[in-house]
């Protein structure tokens, strides 16, 4: 839907959008961005200097709810793509997880499933123990799950063959941001309140990185966990190894899990039949990374 001139003025007066921009490191840029003439704000959208700075990760690109469907969140995007191309002309390429419905032409470079789960509790030591006896009873191997220390994940995630064999095109995903596996990118990530899980250090299987619960758009606690590898048991193993992982809580909570398309399907009947686990709202079943030049438009010119 292309923006008329009163959608236009109506999404600059009622609104607080903003851009925030960050520099490589993650060090922030300050605020630039359209400024309201109210406090009222309906939407947000942030980019990250990625990639040794030739390219812009897109993130965040959200609308209030009432307001969508009438231009703010195309207005937005166009703002932040001439606010880069100002600021950072050495910038070639932007790079993002969308829906599938919103690549529209753009390269893709991989896919995941998204999962959502209602979790009643974390950290309660009793339906885990239960799910792991079961899988013992049927001969499947269970073993202690390995947390990655940064070297560990410097080593892990810049082998080649991790990258061909886990990685989604090859990329690093990590809550709807994705990373090419580079040093200077992991050292981003390894600042962020990630925990790091593989099934094993040497030639793993699976890989996985985890937030802490937050609150989320709709003011429920959520935590994502993002899953690399296409060995079931393996990305069983350490999905669980995840949850164990999570603070105790006694709110219940949203599990976001990305996982391999080819697994979806059994993961989601692990986690509803064999875990118990309901399904949460889920908003779209697949996430395509997508990257192209900066000058490229998601919405059109």
């Amino acid at each position: 839907m292309g923006l008329s001139l009163s959608t236009c003025n109506r999404a600059m007066r009622s609104s607080a959008i903003q851009s925030y921009l960050r520099a490589p490191g993650g060090r922030p840029m300050g605020r630039p961005g359209v400024r309201s003439y109210t406090t009222r704000q309906i939407g947000l959208c942030s980019s990250h200097i990625v990639d040794d700075g030739q390219s812009a990760l897109m993130e965040d690109i959200k609308v209030a709810a009432s307001e969508r469907g009438k231009g703010a969140a195309r207005l937005m995007y166009k703002h932040l793509i001439e606010l880069l191309r100002t600021k950072y002309p050495e910038v070639k390429k932007q790079i993002l997880v969308t829906d599938t419905k919103l690549n529209k032409g753009f390269c893709v470079l991989g896919k995941q499933s998204l999962i959502s789960l209602k979790v009643p509790s974390i950290n309660v030591p009793s339906p885990i123990s239960e799910v792991i006896s079961n899988m013992k009873k049927r001969g499947d191997e269970c073993y202690e799950q390995i947390p990655l220390q940064p070297d560990d994940v410097r080593s892990i995630f810049l082998n080649r063959t991790v990258i061909d064999t886990l990685l989604p095109g090859g990329r690093v995903i990590q809550n709807a941001a994705v990373f090419k596996p580079l040093e200077s990118n992991l050292d981003i990530l390894l600042k962020r309140d990630i925990v790091w899980r593989a099934d094993r250090k040497v030639n793993p299987r699976a890989l996985s990185l985890a937030t802490a619960p937050y609150i989320g758009p709709m003011g429920n606690r959520v935590f994502v966990i993002d899953m690399f590898g296409q060995d079931l048991l393996a990305v069983k193993n350490v999905f669980l190894a995840q949850l164990q992982s999570q603070p105790p809580l006694q709110d219940n909570v949203i599990c976001l899990l990305g996982v391999n398309p080819s697994l979806s399907p059994q993961i989601s009947e692990f986690c509803i039949n064999e875990m118990r686990l309901e399904k949460g709202k889920q908003y779209w079943n697949d996430e395509v990374i997508v990257e192209d030049d900066i000058l490229k438009m998601l919405w059109g010119g």
